[in-house]
């Protein structure tokens, strides 16, 4: 399904299989070191993580849903002339207009903006940054276990969330926290999911 790497399409190297960049689920097993800066450990798994996955693609994540606990629907991704909108049930939440410099915008959550200042890559190529409720954020990829989110600046790094490939490759997951919840997280994280794993230049 993913034929690119998602990783390189959003500028960044990663010297894993591209159809096999998630070795399994976000468990307290495992000893991967950390790989940027003082970063937790991987087997410091959250306390309380909901998953919720991206699937029923057609052909791809720009036209799929995205299910959570019990199954239920949580979001919609449509995608029609170069233009995706993200919806909840029963209203439009975000949409992304593709084109040489991307925008995204989301209902009181994010003004109409370029999709490079929403996701910030940064001068080494290593994270990108993302402002939330005047905080910032830090999407960072670990190797074949997916890209995490942590908090950023000069405290010890909290995990909020992880996004991988499944290993079939056919739907992607969205683990996140409940900190992450309450810190207004999860929309940022859906927009941030489709941002990614889109294999389009969002800079």
């Amino acid at each position: 399904m993913f034929t690119n790497n998602p990783y390189a399409q959003a500028g960044w190297y990663n010297p894993q299989n591209p159809h096999s960049i998630n070795d399994g689920p976000w468990h307290p097993n495992s000893s991967y070191p950390p790989t940027y800066g003082a970063l937790p450990p991987l087997d410091d798994k959250p306390a309380s993580v909901l998953t919720f996955t991206f699937t029923s693609f057609n052909p791809d994540l720009f036209n799929c849903v995205v299910v959570g606990p019990k199954d239920r629907k949580y979001f919609e991704v449509r995608t029609q002339d170069n233009n995706t909108i993200i919806s909840k049930p029963g209203e439009q939440f975000a949409s992304i207009q593709w084109a040489r410099h991307p925008t995204v915008e989301a209902r009181g959550i994010l003004s109409r903006q370029l999709t490079k200042d929403f996701l910030k890559l940064s001068s080494d190529q290593t994270y990108r940054s993302m402002l939330v409720g005047n905080k910032v954020y830090s999407w960072i990829p670990r190797g074949s276990r997916g890209i995490y989110l942590y908090s950023h600046g000069p405290n010890p790094p909290e995990q909020f969330a992880r996004i991988s490939l499944n290993n079939g490759n056919n739907t992607i997951l969205l683990e996140i926290t409940s900190e992450a919840f309450q810190a207004g997280l999860f929309e940022p994280c859906i927009i941030s999911t489709v941002l990614l794993f889109s294999a389009r230049n969002i800079d």
